[in-house]
C-alpha cells in the first residue's frame, strides 16, 4: 500500500530504540515543534525562575525528553552562562579548543554554581518502566538543591 509518493516500507523503515517502526518525519516535525514554540528559551526562563523562586536547600526536579532540553539543565545545575543558548547547539570542537573551553566552564562553574546535585547521575527509567509506557522511554530526571 502507498501513501503519496513513497511506499510504505520506506516510510517506515526507520527504528526507534525499542526497534519499533518509526516515522521518517518524526525527528523533522520534533525540530520544528521545537522551533516553533521556542522550547528551549521558555525552558531556560523557567529555570532561571526557579532559581531565582527557591530558597537555599529548594529542591529542583527537572524532567527531560530530549538531548538539547538535557544538555541545557546540566549546563545549567552546573553553573555555566547560558545567556546566549545559541552556542549549545553545536558541538565543542567547532568552537574552538576543547580544553581552553573546559578550563574556562570549569572556572565559572566554580564561582557561580547555584545548585547542589542530590544525584551524581541522571535518573533514567527502568526496562520495566519503558515496557509499561513506552512514550517516556527517553526521560531523564535531574535533581538539585539549591545552595
Amino acid at each position: 500500500m502507498e501513501r503519496g509518493a513513497f511506499p510504505a516500507a520506506i516510510i517506515y523503515a526507520r527504528k526507534d530504540r525499542l526497534h519499533r517502526p518509526a516515522h521518517v518525519a518524526t525527528k523533522t516535525f520534533q525540530a520544528l515543534r521545537i522551533f516553533v514554540n521556542d522550547e528551549l528559551n521558555e525552558l531556560h526562563a523557567g529555570l532561571c525562575t526557579a532559581r531565582s523562586a527557591l530558597k537555599p536547600g529548594g529542591r529542583l526536579c527537572v524532567i527531560t525528553f530530549h538531548s538539547l532540553e538535557d544538555r541545557l539543565v546540566k549546563h545549567f545545575l552546573q553553573g555555566h552562562d547560558l545567556s546566549n543558548l545559541d552556542q549549545y547547539h553545536f558541538s565543542q570542537n567547532k568552537r574552538g579548543s576543547r580544553k581552553e573551553k573546559l578550563v574556562d566552564e570549569n572556572r565559572e562553574c566554580n564561582k557561580s554554581a547555584h545548585w547542589f546535585p542530590v544525584q551524581r547521575k541522571v535518573v533514567t527509567p527502568e526496562i520495566d518502566d519503558v515496557r509499561e509506557n513506552p512514550r517516556g522511554r527517553s526521560a531523564k530526571l535531574r535533581i538539585a538543591l539549591r545552595r
